[in-house]
């Protein structure tokens, strides 16, 4: 689903820099709207993972106390945004970004240092990076319609997941239209019945039947009209 272009994906590559050079240099103030500080959640060595029940409740069957978990943050920015804490556990994660290696350059010049250093890896690409079957959950937070090939990302995402296992997806519905395909914004997500479906001027694709054969696809009940939690649950008898 690469219709979009990989180019138009690169040009936007700039505006994302430019966001977070803005959001981190914000400091504390960057994003506290709200009653939830953002800036300070990232950046606290005692977040707890129970505050995002949408991966502790795919992770729990299979994370009892004295287990570690490894947990694949995918289009990460500077700082992942995943709970560092799990009482009980230990929590090992994984931030990717394809602008890694700028985000690390603006961190030091900001005098910033990362819980988490996120590395260099396309969503598209990350078998490319990992083995198969090596993460216990892979997560995705109001990134995958940053990419040029969503579907083929939500594809690697599981690829790289143990079977049984999950990729969560955090999505702003219709994200694209939104930002009037703004920068990276090139994809929308939207809800129809049971369905996950992305498109935009170009395509509309089902994801449940694009990766039917992989996944099994729900909703979270975090979901509201305009925010969407959805699991791939993979397959274990593909």
């Amino acid at each position: 689903m690469e219709t979009t272009g990989k180019t138009r994906w690169q040009e936007g590559l700039s505006n994302e820099l430019e966001h977070w050079r803005i959001w981190l240099s914000g400091g504390s103030e960057a994003f506290a709207g709200g009653g939830f500080n953002d800036y300070d959640w990232r950046t606290r060595p005692d977040s707890d993972l129970r505050n995002q029940p949408h991966l502790t409740r795919n992770l729990e069957p299979f994370a009892p106390e004295g287990t570690t978990v490894r947990i694949l943050d995918v289009g990460a920015g500077p700082l992942t945004c995943v709970g560092k804490e799990w009482p009980g556990r230990t929590v090992e994660i994984t931030p990717v970004d394809p602008l890694a290696d700028q985000y690390n350059t603006l961190l030091g010049e900001l005098n910033l240092t990362p819980l988490v250093a996120t590395e260099d890896a396309e969503v598209e690409k990350l078998s490319e990076v990992f083995p198969a079957d090596h993460f216990d959950l892979a997560y995705c937070q109001n990134a995958l319609d940053h990419v040029y090939d969503p579907v083929l990302g939500a594809r690697q995402m599981l690829e790289v997941v143990k079977p049984g296992h999950a990729a969560v997806l955090m999505l702003n519905v219709n994200e694209g239209e939104r930002e009037n395909y703004h920068g990276l914004h090139q994809w929308n997500f939207c809800r129809e019945g049971d369905d996950l479906v992305v498109w935009n001027h170009d395509g509309r694709v089902s994801v449940n039947e694009e990766l039917s054969e992989v996944a099994d696809i729900r909703f979270e009940p975090e979901s509201t009209e305009t925010l969407m939690v959805v699991s791939l649950v993979k397959k274990t008898d593909r």
